[in-house]
């Protein structure tokens, strides 16, 4: 930071390790609390004390104009388009590493708000969620989370994520890297959805890890046939069918619910089939019957949107201007602090 003001305005502003750490702790707080403007913080009327007592507006203007993690005289990586925080982010996966996990994670996407145009084709968007920059996440139940990269485009994976096995498509090459991490994968299970899952991928990390796995799945991925859709429906909620490889120990199961869903996994199939409550207007309150594939799923799978609703609430406010695009996703980072 003090370098990159020599080479903006011809001289340092002479800031130091406390002063940053105090400029993060106020970020937070203003997630915390939010108000109209920035500005309201340090305003008479609306004074907050546990920020305006740290440091001045104006040097908290200064701070937020001149932050910087990297030096802007390395040339920037065609490779890698987050040089610019490569720094933060790798601290942070590494602090998230070292929390002492559970032996149940979910993986899916995550979406850090923004709406500028200078990050280019980062950002992405999508649909019933927001426009950003998506990042990948492997959570847990409890809405830890323990890794995570920001998705880059074409050169998300690249030779230095050293992915086996390219041809398996983005979704299960997220998941490979995300389960690079995980410790004693025998004793861990793994969930995801659609987007994520195949036959191959769940195949492989199981033969060449050990981790049993379980999610949804698209029908053009099956591989194998099933009862029709329709006819699932007729046979009303709670129907399901199913077909066990056990060579492969592998469970394939489509159930009946107000739509129907297939699941897979290597974990567990339809035994014991359990029951769950649900309601309609020509039935009322109804008991049907459950598999336990799908109960398992419900039960584990939320762990990411629960770490994502958790940091909407203390997200750092956008009302402040933007200067660099990058801030936005370190501000994720730093909310990731709370966990730890």
């Amino acid at each position: 930071t003090n370098l990159y003001a020599c080479q903006l305005i011809g001289g340092s502003i002479n800031t130091n390790i406390s002063e940053i750490k105090a400029f993060i702790g106020i970020k937070l707080f203003m997630g915390v609390v939010e108000m109209p403007a920035m500005e309201d913080y340090w305003a008479s009327d609306t004074r907050y004390d546990k920020i305006a007592d740290v440091m001045p507006i104006k040097r908290f203007k200064c701070l937020s104009r001149m932050l910087h993690f990297q030096n802007n005289l390395v040339p920037e990586s065609r490779e890698d388009r987050l040089v610019k925080i490569r720094p933060v982010i790798d601290h942070m996966r590494n602090k998230c590493s070292q929390i002492e996990s559970e032996n149940q994670f979910s993986i899916d996407e995550m979406m850090v708000p923004y709406k500028g145009r200078k990050a280019g084709s980062l950002r992405q968007y999508l649909p019933a969620k927001v426009l950003g920059f998506k990042i990948f996440v492997h959570g847990c139940v409890s809405g830890f989370v323990y890794d995570f990269f920001v998705y880059k485009g074409k050169s998300t994976f690249d030779v230095a994520t050293q992915i086996p096995l390219k041809e398996f498509g983005l979704g299960a090459n997220v998941v490979l890297h995300l389960c690079k991490t995980i410790r004693n994968p025998p004793n861990c299970v793994v969930y995801f959805d659609n987007f994520f899952t195949s036959l191959s991928l769940l195949t492989y990390l199981k033969d060449s890890m050990g981790l049993r796995n379980l999610g949804t799945i698209r029908k053009n991925r099956l591989g194998c046939k099933l009862e029709d859709d329709q006819e699932l429906l007729k046979r009303g909620r709670g129907s399901f069918d199913y077909q066990v490889d056990n060579d492969a120990q592998l469970a394939i199961v489509k159930w009946s619910d107000s739509k129907t869903v297939t699941l897979v996994s290597t974990l567990v199939s339809v035994m014991p089939v359990g029951e769950v409550k649900r309601f309609s207007k020509k039935k009322g309150r109804q008991i049907v019957p459950c598999p336990q594939i799908v109960a398992e799923y419900n039960n584990h799978m939320g762990g990411v949107d629960l770490a994502d609703m958790m940091i909407a609430l203390y997200r750092t406010p956008g009302n402040i201007k933007r200067i660099f695009w990058y801030l936005p996703i370190k501000g994720l980072t730093s909310l990731l602090t709370i966990q730890n």
